[in-house]
């Protein structure tokens, strides 16, 4: 009978053990276990992984990241496209030229028949870009590098995020090299995968194309249409981008040219909306209309009137939103913000629009902060951080404003990056406050694009 009690009492601490290791943490219900795991800090989370194989599931899996969102525990990630410190503030037009004085310079070596550029010489890109990630959450800086340690292999590139899987698409824009527009794609995984693997090729975009409209409708569906070839000839074209299948598709042309347009879309909604632009022959003109795809049909309608600025493009300086009007759930608005104000003189402002139908209806505008905190340049970005993050801000709105290319006048402001938190109260919508945000040096270039991630 000993003997039996004693593999009796075995087996049982046997069972005992599988147990506490299929639980999150030993010892604990895993409701409390889960309490505790979604509190950990986004930046901590490669080192949970390796720490057995149930947290490595747990960590790298998009609905633990939804459990974040929903227990108010979920960080604000900004994904930043800019140029490295040592090239912080560019212009296009100066890019162009130098890459028309390079391309001269070269003929005049081909022609001397004793230069003999080294490899080096001839691979060394003139410009290079890096992406940034800045937590609003814990008010921190850090740069993501490729693989290998290099910088992103495109300028202007557009960064889009995929909110439902954690990952960021990086889209065309152009070779460093050769400054000619590029149909590459890049994915980051912010939730799989370790740091040093999380980056892969995907599919390439059908047209090499740069300064084009994109946005994603849905949870894996991503519209790009627009912009301009190796030519600076602007495009009609478009086509869309599965993620999950990683396969492209072309979508009939739209009716006209749209080079430098904004593309957006409105959450429950599944067309595809491409805001303003200008032809080949009106370069720098922006039309005030826009045109809109709907899957259903397969067909572009136009829309007038959504942008009012024809010197001013609507790349970075407009985001749209949702709202809950009277806070009856699942009673949802469309909401647009947008830059406006500039070109009447002034420090400008961000107006608030919401669409009824396929009309816009100011219902807002909040002044911009003084100039002289580095957002008096005509260069702006704006991103949405709405969403249920940190819950001591889980009653308020908020949006994050990044310019590059400084104050205006003398002074202090002068040069600066300004970068500001915008947080609104959602019971009362009249209640704004402007929260200054540290741009370190390293930081300072404008951002080209930027998207959003609540991980």
């Amino acid at each position: 009978m000993g003997g039996i009690g004693r593999n009796s009492i075995d087996y049982d601490d046997e069972e005992e053990g599988r147990e506490q290791e299929q639980q999150l943490i030993p010892g604990l219900p895993d409701e409390i276990g889960m309490e505790c795991l979604v509190r950990v800090p986004y930046g901590s989370h490669s080192r949970m992984k390796s720490v057995c194989r149930g947290w490595r599931t747990l960590f790298s899996h998009p609905s633990f990241y939804e459990q974040r969102r929903k227990a108010h525990t979920a960080e604000h990630l900004v994904c930043l496209v800019q140029p490295l410190q040592f090239h912080a503030h560019l212009d296009v037009d100066v890019v162009l030229k130098e890459r028309d004085d390079k391309k001269q310079q070269q003929q005049q070596q081909e022609d001397c028949r004793y230069h003999h550029p080294s490899e080096s010489e001839s691979l060394l890109p003139l410009y290079q870009y890096g992406l940034s990630i800045f937590n609003a959450t814990h008010q921190t800086w850090h740069q993501v590098m490729m693989p290998g340690g290099d910088s992103i292999p495109m300028m202007f590139s557009h960064c889009v995020a995929l909110p439902s899987s954690g990952k960021l698409l990086l889209l065309g824009g152009w070779d460093p090299t050769t400054l000619h527009p590029v149909p590459h794609v890049y994915v980051l995984d912010f939730i799989a995968g370790e740091s040093r693997r999380r980056w892969r090729r995907a599919a390439p975009m059908s047209v090499a194309r740069s300064f084009f409209a994109c946005a994603v409708v849905g949870r894996s569906t991503l519209y790009v249409a627009g912009g301009h070839d190796s030519q600076k000839n602007a495009l009609r074209s478009a086509e869309v981008y599965d993620a999950e299948t990683d396969q492209w598709k072309t979508l009939p042309a739209m009716s006209e040219e749209r080079d430098e347009s904004q593309g957006l879309s409105w959450e429950g909604d599944s067309r595809f909306w491409v805001v303003s632009g200008y032809s080949t022959e009106n370069q720098g003109r922006f039309r005030s209309d826009a045109e809109c795809y709907d899957p259903e049909t397969g067909c572009w309608s136009k829309v007038e009137g959504l942008w009012p600025f024809p010197s001013s493009s609507p790349r970075g300086g407009c985001v749209t939103g949702q709202s809950n009007r009277n806070h009856h759930r699942h009673h949802h608005h469309h909401r647009w913000w947008q830059f406006a104000g500039e070109e009447q003189g002034g420090i400008g402002e961000i107006r608030e629009y919401e669409r009824e139908a396929d009309r816009l209806r100011v219902v807002s505008s909040i002044p911009l902060p003084d100039p002289e905190f580095g957002l008096g340049g005509s260069s702006k970005c704006v991103i949405n951080l709405d969403g249920d993050g940190d819950g001591k801000k889980k009653s308020r709105r908020r949006m994050l404003m990044v310019m590059g290319s400084g104050g205006e006048g003398e002074g202090e402001g002068k040069g600066k990056v300004g970068a500001f938190i915008l947080e609104r109260n959602r019971n009362d919508e009249g209640k704004t406050k402007w929260n200054h945000v540290h741009v370190p040096p390293q930081f300072n270039g404008f951002p080209y694009s930027a998207a959003h991630l609540l991980l």
